[in-house]
């Protein structure tokens, strides 16, 4: 597998492009299969060092259990033919940096569309091979069930392209019966100059984005689905389950660019991260009055104002690190032990109080000018 170097790209920093974290699509009618490719799965040696880009190879070893355990092998990107190069070096490098910053989970397999149906559908066709190779799902069982994902995957980057709307869709699809984390990102604009509209920063950003829900969901991965639900979204609120993801996508695209890493310079986004999160605090609270009578506590992910759950969730986990001084506090101390004590115990332990008495606190913040708001933001 080809080796990385970090400084070919440049970083900008992110808009608030909203990640939407979707589920499976319904099943649709399977449209004309391609031919069967030829498929030999084998196993390389992880080296640590390398993006698995093959999906004919595997980089870790499919009879052990990884089961919320760190590894020594980065994800697997997987891509569509009308997917160009320059946009592969991009993920390759987004992804790595995230696992490199808040730990090698796995295995990890991000399958990312482009806008073509034929190269989705070959795509599609590639995934369903490794399912039915790792003994997952019956290949056609999985062309059927997946066509949906794909193809509207492909769908959303032909449409964003034709409406000019520069919006990009990413997912964790689960994959938790497999012993696997499943992603799928529609096409990856910002990575393609081609778009003025949608800044590098913002795929970067969606990549780390993404990635963070792997860090979440590998610490309750092998619990049920009410469970690893009961404990990452409790009563089906998404605040710290999106809030924390968009933080630290934030925060690793600006912290970035302070280490002097690959700068890529924009006139749209600059300013900092206090400048970055002054604006989430507007659109949270812009879209927080979409939904005059739910508490930000409550916002579920099928309200119409669930973007408030992003941006004030940033907010939220912004303030909670504050709070206890540590930026590492999720990874060092609330999901480590998120499984076995449930959402409020691991809140308590990492916090230092109860939920109800953080929202209070935090309902009293909102409140504030955004100048006393912003000092709890690093400078950076």
């Amino acid at each position: 597998m080809k080796r990385l170097s970090f400084s070919l790209l440049a970083i900008i920093i992110l808009s608030f492009v909203i990640v939407q974290s979707c589920s499976t699509e319904d099943p649709v009618v399977q449209t004309p299969q391609p031919e069967p490719l030829e498929y030999t799965l084998t196993v390389s040696a992880a080296d640590g060092g390398t993006v698995n880009n093959d999906p004919l190879v595997l980089n870790y070893d499919p009879s052990k259990s990884y089961i919320g355990e760190l590894v020594d092998f980065y994800p697997s990107a997987f891509f569509a033919s009308d997917v160009p190069e320059y946009i592969r070096e991009s993920v390759n490098i987004a992804i790595k940096t995230a696992a490199d910053r808040y730990g090698k989970y796995g295995p990890v397999e991000f399958w990312s569309l482009g806008t073509e149906e034929v190269a989705a559908q070959e795509l599609l066709n590639l995934y369903c091979e490794r399912r039915g190779n790792l003994s997952h799902w019956e290949k056609q069982d999985c062309l059927i069930g997946r066509e949906g994902d794909f193809m509207n995957n492909a769908k959303a980057g032909r449409d964003a392209i034709q409406n000019g709307e520069c919006r990009v869709d990413g997912s964790h699809s689960g994959g938790f019966g497999w012993g696997i984390h499943d992603m799928r990102t529609s096409y990856l604009m910002g990575f393609d100059d081609s778009f003025d509209c949608r800044p590098f920063g913002d795929d970067f950003f969606t990549i780390v984005h993404e990635y963070f829900h792997v860090v979440q969901l590998a610490s309750v991965f092998n619990l049920s689905s009410e469970e690893r639900n009961t404990r990452t979204k409790p009563d089906d609120a998404i605040w710290m389950m999106e809030g924390a993801a968009q933080y630290m996508g934030i925060y690793t695209v600006y912290k970035l660019q302070d280490e002097g890493i690959s700068i890529f310079p924009s006139n749209k986004w600059t300013g900092g991260l206090r400048n970055g999160m002054k604006s989430a605090m507007g659109d949270g609270k812009y879209h927080f009055n979409l939904c005059p009578n739910i508490e930000f506590s409550r916002i579920k992910g099928s309200d119409n104002c669930r973007q408030a759950a992003y941006s004030l969730g940033a907010w939220a986990v912004a303030y909670l690190i504050n709070k206890v001084g540590n930026q590492n506090i999720l990874t060092d101390t609330f999901y480590p032990n998120l499984k076995e004590l449930g959402f409020e115990a691991a809140f308590n332990l990492a916090f230092g109080y109860t939920s109800e008495e953080f929202y209070e606190e935090f309902n009293a913040f909102l409140e504030l000018p955004i100048e006393q708001q912003l000092e709890i933001i690093p400078d950076i």
